[in-house]
């Protein structure tokens, strides 16, 4: 297809950020973007150095292929932002991609049922169900959704591999049948979102207006401010009962001074 021809892959979802340029079904060339260097300038470098290497223009791109998570909030994020950016900035094509069914999109032949899952933190999972189709293809088995750890586990199915970011804290932990992937089969790598932007149609959007990242929930910095509003509350229900209280207990005494 011509719109793989010249393609940059933006995969930011993970611990270790990865640009990578690509042609067709193969990738041609890559770099880390650690996590200490997520930011968007950062970003804009890595990419500048890949197209000079390969002796690419910008303005040449066929295609941005970007992860949208789960993932990494601030590396989502600033990913998603440069993908757009660059997509509308030289007319390539976007593809926006479910980074869980890109993992998947690399599971052997044998693999017939995937759950994926990644650290949702508070013992809580990012998770995916994923299983084959008739015709061999990827295809949902359930929704993208946070979980606690212990209920995903008391459902895992005894044929489910589990692959994911989060995977390697359950090894040995599995319910009889189910296994965990290889070290090697856990993290989102820019071949598998080129993978899955060719041939896994229900995990992309097209649309770079639209296109969001799976946050899925919020950043950890709003997060404490909602438990911080929740205590706040809590303290102000129970100011409020006491006070209820008290007053429900002014009134009986009144009325029983009155009867006296």
């Amino acid at each position: 297809m011509a719109a793989f021809d010249r393609v940059l892959v933006l995969e930011t979802a993970g611990r270790v950020g990865q640009v990578a340029l690509a042609s067709g079904d193969a990738v041609l060339a890559e770099a880390p973007l650690e996590q200490a260097r997520r930011r968007a300038s950062d970003l804009a470098l890595a990419v500048a150095a890949l197209l000079q290497g390969q002796g690419w223009a910008a303005r040449e791109l066929t295609a941005v292929i970007v992860g949208l998570g789960p993932g990494s909030y601030t590396g989502l994020r600033v990913g998603l932002a440069s993908a757009k950016a660059l997509a509308y900035a030289t007319g390539a094509a976007f593809f926006g991609v479910e980074t869980f069914a890109a993992i998947a999109a690399r599971g052997p032949a044998e693999v017939q049922r995937l759950s994926v899952v990644g650290d949702a933190l508070q013992g809580k999972l990012f998770r995916h169900d994923i299983r084959r189709a008739a015709d061999g293809s990827w295809e949902p088995a359930g929704p993208l959704e946070v979980v606690e750890s212990a209920d995903w586990l008391a459902s895992l199915q005894p044929d489910t591999w589990v692959s994911g970011p989060a995977a390697g804290a359950f090894d040995g932990r599995l319910p009889a049948g189910a296994r965990v992937a290889d070290p090697g089969w856990r993290e989102p790598r820019p071949v598998d979102l080129l993978t899955a932007a060719r041939t896994l149609s229900w995990a992309v959007t097209t649309d770079v207006w639209t296109a969001e990242p799976f946050y899925l929930r919020g950043s950890s910095a709003e997060e404490k401010a909602e438990s911080a509003r929740s205590a706040v509350d809590a303290d102000g229900t129970r100011a409020g009962q006491a006070g209820d209280g008290r007053q429900a207990g002014q009134q009986a005494n009144r009325a029983v001074g009155g009867e006296r």
